[in-house]
């Protein structure tokens, strides 16, 4: 993964088609953006981003392809699936 590519946000500022909560996840936090103690919000649900990324248990919602992306509080994530 490169820091030139976005896996989230194509080259015009449009959500990328297929791209998946844990593939948008590891690039915000392979580059300092995020952290895996954060919270993200997926179809109204809480989860912490270590969870989707690395937990024994991981929930299926994070190898869904993400439909929406919503401005939370506190620059918290939301995501629809």
């Amino acid at each position: 993964m490169e820091l030139g590519y976005d896996p989230l946000w194509d080259e015009q500022g449009r959500l990328r088609r297929g791209c998946t909560v844990r593939e948008a996840l590891t690039w915000m936090t392979a580059f300092g953006d995020r952290t895996a103690g954060e919270s993200v919000c997926i179809n109204g649900v809480g989860y912490k981003i270590g969870r989707l990324l690395y937990g024994p248990e991981r929930p299926a919602v994070a190898d869904k392809p993400i439909s929406h992306v919503y401005d939370g509080y506190y620059s918290q994530l939301n995501f629809s699936v």
